[in-house]
């Protein structure tokens, strides 16, 4: 059996000269594969150099994050469409893209972050590449424009959105997924006991750090074991169970 962390950003600044650390936790403890997710250009071309150097283990989403929209407004649209061009066989997902919320108040550079979030979904429609979304106090939003684009697939990553529309999220084939804030999170231990377990992927998100458990500790892939422990709780289920739905959805979402 193997775990999966469908959500982390190797090419972080917070993980740099610590990669084959982080690698050699992931391959210690059975955690078979990380999604590594990118913020803006730069981020994706080292995300998609790790995918090639470690093929199988780390798997490149690209993408232009809100944070990056906030800061340096319009993004470099041809910048990206020719990454794609040029590594595309490395690429498995668009992300992390969405909007934020609590990025900024101006009607302005909210509407920036809104069209870069369209852009990218038109850019992953027309390569039918699934998404990794952001959706953080911005949820209606993020709702309205995925329902614009015929997507392969959504992720919906750390979702912290209302449990009642996870019937729609799971209606509409979409996944959402849970990190180590569910072990002493009760919003988010809420979520993850409402949610169908075949809408759910485990991620850590790193290198954002953790509390509870892990206060104090630098966030390593193996954190998504006592994700799976407390979904298994949650859920009164087996873990090995856990990890099987968990893997199941992981190869649906990342399929070619």
């Amino acid at each position: 059996m193997s775990f999966i962390d469908a959500h982390i950003h190797l090419a972080d600044p917070g993980y740099k000269g610590k990669i084959d650390e982080i690698l050699e936790d992931a391959t210690q403890n059975g955690v078979k594969h990380l999604l590594s997710n990118s913020v803006d250009l730069t981020t994706s071309l080292e995300t998609i150099s790790l995918a090639k150097h470690h093929q199988g283990l780390v798997l490149a989403a690209v993408g232009i994050h809100p944070s990056t929209v906030a800061k340096e407004g319009d993004p470099d649209s041809q910048g990206f469409e020719d990454l794609l061009n040029q590594h595309r066989e490395f690429v498995t997902a668009i992300g992390e893209i969405g909007i934020d919320g609590t990025y900024t108040q101006d009607e302005n550079k909210f509407g920036i972050q809104r069209d870069t979030f369209r852009f990218l979904l038109s850019v992953a429609e027309k390569r039918r590449l699934p998404v990794v979304v952001h959706s953080r106090s911005a949820v209606r939003e993020v709702f309205d424009d995925l329902s614009r684009f015929n997507l392969p697939r959504v992720l919906l990553h750390w979702y912290d959105g209302p449990t009642e529309d996870l019937k729609m999220i799971h209606d509409r084939g979409w996944m959402i997924s849970i990190s180590p804030a569910v072990l002493y999170s009760k919003r988010i231990a809420q979520i993850a006991h409402a949610a169908d377990m075949t809408m759910m992927l485990t991620e850590t998100d790193g290198p954002v750090r953790f509390h509870g458990p892990f206060e104090g500790k630098p966030t390593r892939p193996s954190f998504v074991i006592g994700v799976v422990g407390k979904l298994s709780e949650l859920k009164s289920i087996d873990p090995r169970d856990v990890q099987e739905d968990v893997g199941r959805n992981f190869r649906r979402f990342v399929q070619s």
